[in-house]
């Protein structure tokens, strides 16, 4: 029974977790998250003119293809839309995402500046 005892001590030694390393890497991780969100912020000043060029860029591509496809920029909400027009009426059939939908993430935006007293 001794030695079934002893190597039970040793495995369980063996395949115990370590407690100590945790804390330094979860420092890491909130470091490296922190930065993220940092990144992510400084994304956010400078994509709305990134995104300008980029809808005008596709737009040009749709009309050598002739497509009745059109890219916008709505800088409210900082998001792309594409309108699916009919050509020979110029009217608009379908509109990604919605005009509701657009006009309801603007809102929360709002809600979310003044919620947390910065700008969305």
């Amino acid at each position: 029974m001794d030695i079934f005892s002893a190597t039970s001590k040793q495995v369980e030694a063996a395949t115990a977790p370590k407690v100590e390393n945790s804390a330094p890497m979860r420092q890491v991780e909130q470091t490296a998250d922190t930065s993220k969100v940092n990144q992510q912020n400084n994304k956010e000043q400078e994509d709305p003119k990134a995104l300008s060029e980029t809808v005008s860029e596709l737009n040009k591509q749709m009309d050598l293809l002739n497509t009745n496809i059109t890219f916008g920029y709505n800088d409210k909400i900082n998001q792309m839309f594409i309108n699916v027009i009919e050509k020979s009426t110029g009217k608009v059939i379908r509109k990604f995402p919605t005009e509701e939908a657009m006009s309801l993430s603007a809102k929360m935006k709002e809600i979310v500046g003044i919620i947390f007293d910065k700008k969305g």
